[in-house]
């Protein structure tokens, strides 16, 4: 089984534009990323699917391997699907550029649920508990999950909702994907669907489109940089770690 994994990187971020290349300790969020999926041994390819130039060449200068998709591409998943028509595989790993902290494990993991149910599924995640004070934030995605661990939706608000009052038991979704060359042919010939137009969730498009997504919980966490602010809380989170990935140093080409 071949695997590729693939880390979309886009610079045009309405948040936080140029976050790929925002520095953590002096190296770029991407390296930071890249560095630490490379620990999924399981994985055949690791590869940048950018439409940046800066991102490109910041790549070339570390030796990472980097793919030009296009500009136009709205989701990265999209990009994904790119990279796709050009690398042949049985399973591409989506794995979020702005996640520097992934643990590879966690990469493992899916890959592993696709060994177990193959086609069974069209796409396949993580989910982790997340406790109330995580899930007041719209950037953590709440998960809800049937009894086989199939994904029934996912939610920026918090769900589900206590019409009682009752302390609730929240998931959250851990952003690592895979998907068959299939599902990413079935997910890029679809606009965004409805509940994805709103929520900003790309994964709901299976659903909605009639596909079952098989989750999977996890033990393992990473924290998203959506925002500016999102990187003092992973130099903490490296500055308080009893064991840190050894980095090198950045490129000349910024």
């Amino acid at each position: 089984m071949r695997i590729i994994g693939v880390i979309p990187a886009r610079f045009a971020s309405s948040r936080f534009p140029g976050k790929p290349l925002a520095l953590i300790n002096g190296v770029p969020m991407i390296k930071h990323t890249y560095t630490q999926a490379l620990g999924a041994k399981s994985l055949d390819t690791l590869i940048v699917a950018t439409d940046s130039e800066e991102i490109e060449c910041y790549c070339h200068s570390q030796a990472i391997p980097v793919m030009m998709t296009s500009p136009t591409h709205l989701t990265g998943t999209d990009r994904v699907a790119e990279v796709a028509t050009r690398l042949p595989a049985d399973l591409y790993i989506n794995i979020q550029g702005d996640e520097p902290l992934i643990q590879p494990q966690s990469i493992e993991e899916v890959i592993a649920e696709f060994a177990s149910y193959g086609d069974s599924y069209m796409a396949y995640n993580l989910y982790k508990s997340a406790d109330s004070k995580e899930a007041q934030s719209p950037h953590t995605i709440k998960v809800i999950t049937n009894t086989q661990d199939e994904l029934l939706y996912m939610s920026r608000t918090l769900i589900p909702h206590s019409k009682q009052g009752k302390e609730v038991m929240y998931k959250k979704q851990v952003c690592v994907y895979g998907f068959s060359p299939q599902a990413l042919k079935i997910f890029a010939r679809h606009k965004k669907t409805y509940n994805e137009s709103y929520e900003d969730i790309e994964i709901l498009r299976f659903l909605e489109l009639g596909f079952k997504v098989k989750m999977k919980e996890t033990q393992y966490s990473s924290i998203s940089v959506d925002t500016p602010s999102d990187v003092a809380r992973v130099k903490e989170a490296l500055r308080t770690a009893s064991s840190k990935p050894n980095f090198g140093g950045g490129g000349n080409c910024l």
